[in-house]
Formats: structure tokens, sequence, C-alpha cells
């Protein structure tokens, strides 16, 4: 049997920031279960990261004739994804699957938008395996399928119960990794997955792959798999894409003093970020002797109202706290805010933006709300009548796209993109904080990286100048 999973390419997307592009690591992760399985002849397409749109990508599929095909779904691949299911179900005697966190949250919506034959809901590792073999889909645990015009969505899959158990990413079947991108010192630039799901309850968070519920490999795993990616694939700096590596700080010493001992002098970047209440200056100084060089915070909002409004339980002293602490130990700091939470106002935001230059963290960012399916927040804004699209289930214009998709309740949407604009010229166009993003430069990639972040933000602010200017002057 031939199987080949892809990661579609977003072709008429607009505005993604496209300075970050990692592994799809989970379909890497798929791949080695199957081939620990039995299935030899899988392979991975990214298109995203090579730029293959729909129509090459179905010549390619021509080509190989595959038996099964799986297309990973979110709200920014989704257009895509459902265009190539419906291409390869016209073109193509292959059978189709979908999965990802848009399957996932979606089933009903998204099989009838693309023809695939079932979704895989949730961690697909043992559910698409057990579709490969054949197995029946009535009755399988995890999946939602096709039944003449309706569909049937079986009980959930039990959670991975020990993720030690999985295999390693097949990153082998991968693009090799000095192709993706992320704001790198060194490369090649790896990825690394420690642990699943988040017992937080923020309402704007897609829970539906990992689930709520918090799971984490030993330190022995992990460290296994770092031996693997820096002596069989060389990588010189590691991206942690955790929701949470240190919600077990113990867990998290135990690998940071492993990396230590291994004397690899590998750069780390805890991109997804940390919980400011989950750290304290001892592990952020194990982080520095590991070679972090530079961690995320999420805090979403400046504003206390606000953030007890999304269930967002951190406390803005910790976040400040944090940040100092991160300072002291010469680590790099990126905060995550968000404008336009259902309670936002121009009081809050106002608060927001003046919480970030108070915070101090290296870089911000300032994303508007994007209310993904599957999530409290999008089903709340749904029942009241707020979403302005409600049939809508994928954002291709991607997240600095300058657009709103909902009805804020006390904002227009001309303010909403007003102070998201204003939030980053606030923070970043001050010359004390341009002079510390330019010297915290190590290397010509981090360069490239910050300029190519740096371009569709300041092509939205002037293109709004702009606009202002010509109504202006009629």
């Amino acid at each position: 049997m031939k199987i080949i999973l892809i990661n579609p390419y977003p072709k008429d997307s607009k505005g993604i920031n496209e300075a970050t592009i990692y592994p799809p690591i989970g379909l890497a992760y798929l791949a080695s279960t199957l081939r620990k399985e039995g299935f030899h002849d899988v392979r991975i397409i990214d298109a995203n990261i090579y730029r293959i749109d729909n129509e090459r990508l179905l010549e390619t599929l021509r080509r190989e004739n595959p038996d099964v095909v799986g297309v990973h779904l979110n709200v920014i691949l989704g257009g895509s994804g459902v265009e190539l299911c419906r291409m390869i179900k016209k073109e193509l005697p292959a059978r189709v699957f979908i999965g990802g966190p848009l399957a996932s949250s979606n089933p009903v919506e998204m099989l009838k938008l693309s023809g695939a034959e079932a979704a895989v809901i949730g961690e697909g590792e043992a559910c698409f395996t057990e579709i490969c073999r054949g197995s029946a889909l009535a009755g399988l645990p995890g999946v939602a399928y096709r039944q003449g015009s309706e569909v049937v969505i079986n009980p959930p899959a039990p959670l991975v119960g020990n993720l030690d158990d999985l295999p390693f990413p097949a990153y082998d079947l991968l693009p090799p990794f000095v192709v993706y991108k992320s704001r790198a010192r060194k490369k090649p630039l790896g990825v690394i997955l420690t642990s699943r799901g988040c017992p937080y309850q923020c309402t704007f968070c897609n829970a539906s792959v990992f689930g709520k519920k918090f799971r984490a490999r030993s330190p022995e795993n992990v460290l296994r798999e770092l031996d693997v990616l820096v002596n069989d694939f060389g990588i010189r700096q590691l991206d942690v894409l955790d929701d949470n590596f240190t919600m077990d700080i113990q867990r998290a010493e135990a690998i940071l003093d492993g990396i230590v001992a291994r004397k690899y002098k590998l750069l780390i970047n805890l991109q997804n970020g940390v919980r400011a209440d989950r750290i304290n200056e001892y592990i952020i100084q194990k982080m520095k002797l590991a070679g972090v060089f530079k961690a995320g915070i999420g805090v979403e909002s400046g504003d206390e109202r606000v953030l007890a409004s999304i269930k967002k339980r951190i406390s803005l002293d910790k976040v400040k706290e944090a940040i100092r602490m991160f300072r002291k130990a010469g680590i790099l700091t990126s905060a995550f805010f968000i404008i336009g939470f259902p309670e936002d106002t121009r009081e809050s935001i106002e608060k927001t933006i003046q919480f970030a230059i108070e915070a101090d963290p290296t870089v911000c960012n300032f994303n508007l709300l994007l209310p993904f399916p599957g999530t409290e927040m999008y089903r709340e804004l749904k029942a009241a009548g707020r979403l302005k699209d409600p049939d809508k289930l994928f954002y291709d214009a991607g997240f600095l796209a300058d657009k709103i998709y909902y009805t804020s309740p006390k904002l227009t949407e001309q303010e909403l993109l007003e102070f998201e604009h204003l939030a980053y010229r606030r923070f970043n166009f001050r010359f004390r904080k341009l002079a510390e993003v330019l010297f915290s430069i190590r290397s010509f990639g981090e360069l490239l990286w910050i300029a190519e972040a740096a371009i569709p933000l300041l092509r939205q602010i002037f293109k709004k100048k702009d606009r202002q200017e010509a109504q202006a002057s009629h």
C-alpha cells in the first residue's frame, strides 16, 4: 500500500507571516507510526514550505498513484486543503482522509466541504493506522465518516497514554531541516514536541487534537530523540513546540540538565511560550546553561477584566516578573497579545499597549482575534450572531491580514484595525526598542528573519497611512 501525507500550501493567502514555518511534525508522527506497524511505502509532501500549489500536487499524485492520501487541515490551510481533496476525489481512485485541528473541531462541515471519505479526530496515530489496515470505519473510535449524504461521528479515541510508546517522528521523510524557518541563530534548525495537551481553559484556544490533559514524555525519551536530531540530522538549533514545556518544572529541569551534560552547544528557542507562573529564577538559569536564547510568553491582554473573561488565569505581575528574570539571564522574550476580544474596549486595549511597554519584552506580537472553530470563543460569537460569515471555517487571509471576521460589541472594525497598528507603532517604533532589536541580532539568518517578519506589518501600517491620506485629500 502506498500512503502519501500532505501539508497543503495556501497559495491565495495574503498577509501570513512567513518568517516562521515549521515542519509538519504531526504528519511525521503519523508516518513513523505507520512504518512501525509495517507500512513501508509512506511519503510526506510538505507543499507549504516548497510553495507547491494544488495543480502541481495533483500532477505528482497522478504519477505516484497512491492508495491512501491524508491531508492536514488547520484554519490557514483549510481552503487549500478542501480544494485539494476535491481535486483528488475527482481525478484519482485513492482513498482521501483529513485530519488536524480543523478536521477535529468541525468534522461534519469539513467532510461535506472536502468530499473526503473520513476525518481523523484528535490524535491520529492509532486511528489512521487502523484505517490503513483496512478496518471498517463503522465503530472505529476517533473517526467521522461519510455515509451517503450524512456524516457519522464515532466515539472519541482514547488519548495516547504513554507518549514514550510513540516512535520518534519520521524526520527523514520531511524536507531537509535547513529549509525551514524561524528566528535561527544557527542552522540546521530542528524541532521537538516533548509533551501534549494543555489543562488551562482559555476560551480562544483550540485543544481539539491533543485535548486538555497534560501528558509528558520522559526526560530520557526526549534526550534520545535529541541525540537523533543532533547526530543523524546535524541540527544546531532546537525549537521546542510544546504548549507547556515547564508545566512539570522538575521534568523540564531534567531535560535541560541532560542537554547541558551532552555538551552539544545547541541554541534553543522556546517558541510556543512558557507560562509566566510556571518558571522561577533557578530553572531560567538552567535554560541559559542549556542554550536557551529566546522564550515566548502568552499574555493576551493587559487588562485583568478581559483576562478573566477569556479564562486566562495569569497574573500580570507574574508576567512582568518573568520578563524581568529572563532579561536578567540574557534571554530574549517574545510576548503574545490579542487585540479585539469581545470584552475589549478602547480603555482595555490602551491598557494592553501600556502594559506591553512597561513589561518591556524584547519583541511583541499584537494579533487581531481569530475565532478558531472548535473554541469556546467561536461558539459564543456564533451564538450571539457576531461572526461575519458563520459558515466559514478557515481564514485564508492568515494572522496578519488586516481583516476582521466578527463584529465586536464595543468597537468598530476600523477602531480594531487602528488599535492593532497603534500597538505595533507605540511598542516598536521607539529608538531604544529599535536599537535593542538590532543589537540582539547574532547571525545573518536572524537578520533575514526579522526583516521577513517585519515586512508584512510595515506594509499594513503604511497602506493604512496611504488610505487615510487619500481620504483626507477627498
